[in-house]
C-alpha cells in the first residue's frame, strides 16, 4: 500500500498530491500505525530533487500535522474529567498517574508540545496528554506548530544533504527514529519504577505512622488503667 501511494506522488504531482501528503501526516495522529512519516519523507524528497513545490510541501506537512494535533488533543480532551473516563482509567494508579501527568505539564507543557514532532511513533500520545491535562488550545496550536515548522525544516536540510537518493534519507530518519522511541520508553519504564517505589515507600511510611500511634495509643490506655487501679487500691 505505501509503496503504491509513492509511486502515485511521483507522477502525479498537483493540488491532490499536496492534499495527500497533508492527509499522511493528519492520519498519523488518529492511527499512529500509519506510515506517515514515510510520505512526509518521500514529500521532501520530491520537493528537494523531483520538482514538487517546496513551499506547498512545507504548507501540506504543517497543517495535516496540526489538525492530526487537535484531533489528538480533543480525544483527550473527552477524558479530562474523571466521571467521562473508562473503569481502567478511574482506579486508583491511574487516577495518580493522570495527576502526576498534569502536574508536569502545568509546568513543562510548552515545552513537550515543542518536543512532539520530534518523537516519531509516539508524537500522537503527547497532545492526547495535552487534552487530559487541559492544556489550553492555544499553546497546543501555537507550540505544537512550532514543532511542526522546526522538525519539517529539519527533514528539509536532510533531504537536500541526501541528494538524490531517498533511501539515504529515509535511513538516516529510520536510525534516529529508533533510537529516540528506545530512549523515551526506557525513560518512562525508569519513571514508573521510580514512582511505585516512592508510593511503596509512603505507604511503608503511613503504616509505621499508624502503628506507632497504635501502639502509643496502647501505652496511653494502659498507663491509664494503671492509674486507676492505683486510685481504686484502699488505702493500707
Amino acid at each position: 500500500m505505501t509503496d503504491d501511494l509513492l509511486a502515485w506522488l511521483t507522477t502525479h504531482e498537483g493540488p491532490w498530491a499536496y492534499v495527500v501528503l497533508g492527509l499522511a501526516c493528519l492520519v498519523e495522529y488518529v492511527f499512529p500505525p500509519f506510515p506517515g512519516d514515510t510520505v512526509a519523507l518521500f514529500g521532501v524528497f520530491l520537493a528537494t530533487s523531483a520538482g514538487y513545490s517546496t513551499p506547498w510541501v512545507l504548507v501540506a506537512l504543517n497543517v495535516g500535522a496540526m489538525i492530526g494535533g487537535l484531533a489528538a488533543y480533543a480525544f483527550g480532551r473527552a477524558f479530562a474529567e474523571p466521571e467521562s473516563r473508562p473503569a481502567f482509567l478511574r482506579t486508583q494508579a491511574a487516577t495518580d498517574a493522570i495527576a502526576t501527568l498534569e502536574g508536569h505539564y502545568r509546568a513543562r507543557g510548552g515545552l513537550y508540545l515543542l518536543g512532539n514532532r520530534f518523537v516519531p511513533a509516539l508524537r500522537a500520545f503527547f497532545f492526547v496528554a495535552a487534552g487530559i491535562a487541559r492544556v489550553p488550545v492555544w499553546q497546543v496550536v501555537v507550540y505544537g506548530g512550532l514543532s511542526a515548522v522546526a522538525w519539517n525544516a529539519v527533514l528539509f536540510v536532510l533531504g537536500w544533504l541526501a541528494g538524490q537518493s531517498f533511501d539515504v534519507l529515509r535511513r538516516w530518519v529510520e536510525g534516529y527514529t529508533s533510537v529516540v522511541v528506545v530512549a523515551v520508553l526506557a525513560a518512562i519504564v525508569v519513571a514508573i519504577v521510580r514512582a511505585r517505589r516512592r508510593r511503596a515507600k509512603t505507604e511503608d511510611t503511613a503504616k509505621t505512622a499508624d502503628i506507632a500511634k497504635t501502639d502509643t495509643a496502647k501505652s496511653e490506655g494502659t498507663a491509664k488503667s494503671e492509674g486507676t487501679e492505683d486510685r481504686a487500691k484502699p488505702a493500707p
